[in-house]
């Protein structure tokens, strides 16, 4: 086993930044890959190595892998958030928080207006949702360069945006659409809390997994 130079290692860095790798994760097992593979292979033999890794870890090899990554980690996530949203398990502590929300979603109901209580409801959904995403900022910094990501960060990110545009319009549209009378009612009053204590449980469960999502570095 030999030990690679700096030239080869700035070499390798090159080639998997000019494949635009999504994830780190991926980044990171090809760089570990071609890493192992030239420090087990003599000097004079590299370039006939480089070019069978080339061909191994083609563009489409690689966007296959981002999109493998991206549909487990989905799935992995959506076992956290059910495991959050099973508030039950967590004992006394997980039945109060839910208590709480219920309690003060109830008195939020009680004291604004009708007429006020979607815009009302809007402000607080996006609240929510910058902090949530400042919680994941410091894993997704913002650049105009492409780098590589972390996984579970941007999964996070995409979800909250869902969210927050299913609810900007489950909350605009009937304001647009719906006559004052109709809002007033007590029967949508009572869909839209129902709805609202959904989403906040959601959003709660969002937030819980940005705060425990793994740290990736960027590359």
């Amino acid at each position: 086993m030999r030990k690679l130079s700096e030239e080869e290692l700035k070499w390798i860095h090159t080639r998997l930044k000019s494949l635009h790798i999504r994830y780190t994760e991926v980044y990171e097992e090809i760089f570990d890959h071609y890493c192992t593979t030239l420090e087990n292979t003599p000097e004079l033999e590299s370039p006939r190595a480089i070019a069978k890794l080339n061909q191994s870890f083609a563009w489409s090899v690689v966007k296959n892998m981002d999109k493998e990554l991206e549909k487990n980690v989905s799935k992995q996530m959506n076992l956290v958030q059910i495991a959050y949203l099973k508030f039950w398990n967590f004992g006394s502590k997980g039945f109060l928080v839910v208590l709480g929300v219920v309690i003060g979603v109830v008195l939020f109901f009680a004291v604004v207006p009708e007429t006020e209580l979607l815009i009302s409801l809007l402000i607080i959904v996006s609240v929510g949702l910058i902090i949530a995403k400042y919680i994941l900022q410091k894993n997704l910094p913002f650049t105009l360069k492409h780098k590589p990501i972390g996984s579970w960060p941007a999964s996070v990110a995409k979800r909250i945006s869902l969210f927050g545009n299913v609810y900007v319009w489950i909350y605009i549209m009937p304001k647009i659409f719906l006559e004052d009378k109709t809002l007033a009612s007590p029967l949508f009053s009572n869909a839209v809390l129902i709805l609202t204590l959904f989403g906040i449980l959601y959003a709660a469960s969002l937030v819980a997994v940005a705060f425990n999502s793994p740290k990736s570095k960027l590359i």
